[in-house]
């Protein structure tokens, strides 16, 4: 990894192109989510925006309502299918959302973030980093305040991973940039704040940086998976202790369609150390290659989602570590076909708890948000009866999905 110092940053580009469906929320709404929307399977060009979602109904009959669009006012799109580009997190006073928008291969933009703050879904400004050649396979966002991290994933060019400051009112600020290996297919941050995790896409590689004083970031991998060609999804225990990366292989002796979980130990240095691999062999289920991953509140529970239909849920303990397959598969409703992405846990529905998938399309218009309800005894899953909810035309590929309130962790 290569330091380049602190930069300049682009000039903010105050935006004007937020169109309110209703009544603008704000963030003592009960629930909401928002999703990262681009046409790519229609052009290049077009504007990259993201929608807010806002959770109504009953307990009974819950229902996704659009509340509003956050348009970045530049063309863009999202490449890399489970890339997060989405982020929002408390900053002060102020709830922060933070949209990554990376440059396709007609356009003069290279690379870019815009911000709201969500009171009033007021746009903030867009900010590039003049040291990044190219951004082209997607800008890969995690957010753990006061730090905002983006990793630019190029093509031919190289990769970089940044540290942004969040400032008053959503705003950002660049402190530093970094040469990194490979691109990055998924981020998380621990809740302590001691240490980034990636997984790249490259053959077998997962990696890990000490967050130090103002962001500074130190590589300390990177480390490779055991018995699988790549990792995707990541998550991290609430202690911070232990990163879980989502596998994927690529036939004999790596089984596309097994789900597989690599874990690893978090040293107090930020460094890995592999400490479980669970599954491929069909004890966890056999879910068509890797997905997003995520752990319930309670931490009981692990979600996968397959690159297909489909959601697995998984039994999860830390102490001693073990994964297990609870024997639950949810088929997604899915009209016309399409794929899972990403997952973020919603406080209630009609069971008391839930979780949001994004849902992409494939193969044009009509991306889509489902809403599943979760039985707090099993965590088996089941796609409420007014799910899934459908998001405009434009939204072919919405992998990213956040929600509000936050996981505690």
């Amino acid at each position: 990894m290569r330091p380049y110092g602190k930069l300049i940053v682009a000039a903010a580009i105050i935006l004007t192109g937020v169109a309110a469906l209703a009544p603008a929320p704000d963030a003592s709404d009960a629930h909401f989510v928002i999703v990262n929307n681009n046409d790519y399977y229609a052009d290049y060009q077009g504007n990259n925006y993201g929608t807010v979602l806002k959770l109504e109904g009953t307990k009974q009959n819950p229902i996704l309502k659009q509340a509003a669009l956050l348009a970045t006012g530049e063309p863009g799109v999202i490449q890399g299918s489970y890339t997060p580009t989405v982020q929002v997190v408390r900053q002060g006073s102020d709830v922060c959302v933070f949209l990554a928008d990376s440059a396709g291969p007609q356009s003069t933009t290279p690379n870019e973030i815009t911000s709201f703050k969500y009171a009033g879904l007021a746009p903030v400004g867009s900010y590039s980093d003049n040291e990044v050649s190219s951004s082209e396979l997607g800008i890969a966002i995690v957010a753990h305040a006061p730090y905002l991290f983006a990793a630019y994933n190029g093509y031919k060019a190289a990769s970089y991973l940044a540290t942004w400051k969040i400032g008053a009112g959503c705003t950002l600020s660049l402190l530093e940039t970094y040469e990194i290996p490979y691109t990055v297919f998924s981020m998380a941050a621990t809740p302590s704040g001691n240490a980034l995790v990636v997984s790249y896409g490259s053959d077998s590689d997962v990696d890990s940086f000490a967050i130090g004083n103002n962001g500074v970031l130190t590589e300390r991998g990177p480390y490779l998976v055991f018995n699988a060609l790549l990792a995707w999804g990541v998550d991290i225990t609430a202690d911070s202790k232990v990163a879980l990366f989502d596998m994927q292989g690529y036939g004999p002796p790596f089984d596309d369609d097994e789900t597989e979980i690599n874990t690893f130990a978090i040293s107090s240095d930020g460094s890995l150390v592999a400490n479980g691999n669970f599954g491929a062999d069909g004890s966890l289920g056999t879910a068509e290659s890797a997905g997003w991953i995520r752990l319930s509140p309670d931490e009981k529970f692990l979600y996968v989602t397959d690159d297909a239909t489909e959601v697995t849920t998984l039994n999860f303990q830390e102490s001693p570590l073990q994964v297990t397959w609870s024997g639950c598969l949810t088929t997604l409703n899915m009209p016309g076909g399409g794929y899972a992405g990403t997952i973020a846990t919603v406080g209630t529905s009609a069971s008391g708890g839930g979780i949001f998938v994004s849902e992409s399309n494939g193969i044009g218009p009509g991306g889509r948000v489902a809403l599943l309800a979760v039985n707090s005894t099993t965590g088996c899953t089941q796609e409420e009866t007014s799910s899934p909810f459908s998001l405009p035309d434009a939204a072919a590929d919405p992998w990213s999905l956040v929600s509000w309130p936050p996981r505690s962790f």
